[in-house]
């Protein structure tokens, strides 16, 4: 008898434990927020050492929404100014000194921020829904409008983040309104898109970060879906994990390692948020660091950068132990 009223008196429990959480949340997402956040003392830290760069001289960040570095450690930001004379992009070294900084008048909301494997920089606005590509000292080399918004007057309803695949080409999660991934050459010419607005396999609530793995695989933070999926490069659905909160953000590290960044589902944002080490082929989760990561990437030199959204004159970064 015991052990046919274990999982009912589990679920009971669950539940109770979420009383906090929105109303507007569904069981499901109670039940898997509370799994989740019980879960968490369970999964070893990774062997990463927090550090946090004060920017010098000292300036305000205000809503950093991205970060990704370079090969020569150098390391560049997207905030959220609100003084229109201040540029989004920021750039200092890997000690935190300010290099360079621009792009101010070029975005209405920046987004996501990359660096290639040429050293070129991509960012995303999320208003327009454009990307552009930068030379490291801030050069614009292309700018490729995604279009087709559905809502132009809304705030956030445009692309997300980008990614690089084979022969130069270029993934872009248009998440916020169109649920889908656009992919184009080297030259920012459209070759196609898939994916739309659903709860289905390969489709998305809110594609709102993407990666690729040197496998070809490519990973699309499904957020909304509290899901993270991965495809072929044609777009073929290959495979799904829920990890029991949204999904915010994914990237795949130099040695081939899987982050996602996470949230429990009706939390505040940066609220309970972890990164998560999982593994590729099994979705076993290896490792955690607590942290927020609105959007991921992974150094050359495999430290972590989560991005978070602060308003502080500081860079936050998971460096791996020597």
């Amino acid at each position: 008898m015991l052990l046919r009223l274990t999982p009912w008196l589990t679920l009971v429990a669950l539940f109770a434990a979420t009383h906090v959480l929105s109303q507007d949340l569904t069981l499901r997402q109670r039940l898997e927020t509370a799994a989740f956040r019980a879960s968490l003392p369970a999964i070893p830290v990774l062997p990463l050492t927090r550090t946090q760069l004060t920017v010098t001289p000292p300036m305000a960040l205000i809503g950093v929404s991205a970060v990704a570095a370079d090969k020569a450690g150098n390391i560049y930001t997207i905030h959220r100014p609100t003084d229109p004379k201040a540029d989004p992009i920021v750039v200092v070294d890997s000690r935190g000194r300010f290099l360079r900084s621009w792009g101010k008048g070029a975005f209405a909301i920046p987004h996501g921020i990359k660096v290639d494997a040429a050293g070129n920089v991509w960012a995303v606005d999320a208003h327009t829904s454009k990307v552009f590509k930068f030379t490291p000292a801030g050069r614009l080399l292309l700018e490729i409008s995604v279009g087709d918004i559905p809502n132009p007057a809304a705030a956030f309803c445009g692309a997300t983040d980008v990614a690089f695949g084979r022969s130069g080409h270029i993934f872009v999660s248009d998440g916020y309104c169109n649920g889908r991934v656009v992919e184009y050459d080297a030259g920012g010419r459209k070759l196609r898109q898939w994916g739309a607005r659903g709860t289905g396999p390969g489709e998305f609530e809110n594609a709102h970060s993407i990666a690729i793995g040197a496998d070809g695989v490519l990973y699309v933070a499904d957020r909304e879906n509290d899901r993270l999926q991965w495809f072929d490069q044609d777009g073929r659905f290959l495979g799904q994990k829920a990890f029991g909160g949204k999904v915010f953000s994914v990237a795949i590290g130099p040695a081939g390692q899987l982050y996602v960044g996470l949230q429990p589902a009706g939390a505040p944002n940066g609220t309970d948020s972890v990164v998560l080490r999982v593994d590729r082929r099994s979705g076993r989760i290896l490792g955690r660091v607590a942290a927020f990561g609105h959007q991921l990437s992974v150094a050359p030199d495999g430290a972590l950068l989560p991005g978070p959204r602060a308003d502080t004159p500081a860079v936050l970064l998971f460096r791996p132990h020597p």
